[in-house]
């Protein structure tokens, strides 16, 4: 199966690098599974620029593709890798890329990406009305960009067919585990996950994700109040509480918070916790109560509910998570 992964000097070398050695490793380790007489050929992967230049400059890395980009080329699978940057600009750059996803998906080959790669393949048009995920630190802007996309971003894996979105930076190695799985069983994708240490297991970024504190709208009052809930994230804090420091009525409030940030004022009040929280849990010196009094909450199991509905994870899970050796 043909796999034609495009390279421009934004993209992250890891992302492109990494796709390339798991779905070109899956042959070897295919053969290591089949019956000499049996032997069945999977991917292979050819990382084709978009620039001028088949040596591509990424991140200071001059990667050395096998082709240029070119109209005519045909393949099974595109997978589309990270890159950094302002998307928008990146996106506008490269009109001859977002053309050739599009004419690559009317050939018939499924269309892939992974975090940030999203950008140019929702810009065909391709992702409108359909879910879709990116990385989770590009999810406001991507909702911005491509608003008839339907964006999961807490989900790691979205499969459309054929068209398969991943999340952020790293978890190109879940999405070529998928694919993987997807198209040569799960016994080899299962073997795959095993050698490159991948945990299959993962379904969600919500426990890596960091609350963006949404700051970018232009209303004083509510700004003033995310900075009373931020300054008071220790403290058991009520919407009428920060209602009363902001001089305004509680349905006033709450109307215009909603309006502001997109979050009701109960929402961004856990959030902020959450990630109070997280500081906390991360640093490792104090225990789950501790942690739970210091971020406002009396009652440990109401807490350990409201962190793990944001993160996926339990406080104790999470600290495991961000611990070498426990």
């Amino acid at each position: 199966m043909k796999v034609i992964v495009p390279v421009i000097s934004a993209n992250v070398p890891t992302s492109v690098l990494g796709i390339m050695d798991i779905l070109n490793y899956s042959q070897a380790f295919s053969d290591q599974l089949s019956n000499q007489k049996k032997k069945k050929n999977t991917f292979e992967v050819t990382l084709a620029s978009a620039e001028r230049s088949k040596t591509v400059n990424c991140n200071g890395y001059q990667l050395v593709c096998h082709s240029s980009l070119v109209p005519f080329q045909k393949c099974d699978v595109v997978v589309v890798p990270a890159a950094v940057g302002n998307m928008a600009e990146l996106v506008q750059n490269y009109p001859h890329l977002v053309e050739w996803i599009l004419q690559q998906q009317k050939k018939g080959a499924a269309i892939c990406s992974t975090c940030t790669g999203a950008f140019f393949v929702a810009a065909t048009g391709l992702l409108d009305g359909k879910e879709a995920t990116t990385s989770w630190f590009a999810s406001n802007y991507f909702r911005i960009m491509f608003p008839k996309v339907k964006l999961l971003d807490e989900k790691i894996i979205v499969d459309n067919g054929k068209i398969v979105t991943g999340g952020a930076t790293l978890s190109f190695m879940n999405l070529c585990i998928y694919l993987v799985e997807k198209y040569y069983g799960k016994e080899l994708g299962n073997y795959c996950a095993k050698m490159f240490l991948v945990d299959k297991g993962k379904i969600s970024q919500s426990s890596y994700s960091i609350f963006s504190v949404q700051k970018s709208h232009q209303d004083t009052e509510i700004l003033k109040a995310q900075d009373f809930i931020e300054a008071h994230a220790h403290e058991k804090i009520t919407v009428g509480t920060i209602s009363e420091e902001v001089l305004m009525s509680e349905r006033t409030f709450i109307r215009r918070f909603k309006a502001a940030t997109g979050n009701l004022p109960t929402e961004y009040i856990q959030r902020v916790k959450v990630e109070h929280a997280k500081k906390l849990l991360e640093e490792g010196k104090e225990n789950i109560k501790e942690i739970s009094y210091k971020s406002g909450y009396e009652d440990l199991n109401y807490f350990r509910d409201i962190f793990k509905r944001y993160t996926g994870l339990t406080p104790i899970e999470y600290k495991k998570m961000y611990s070498f050796g426990g």
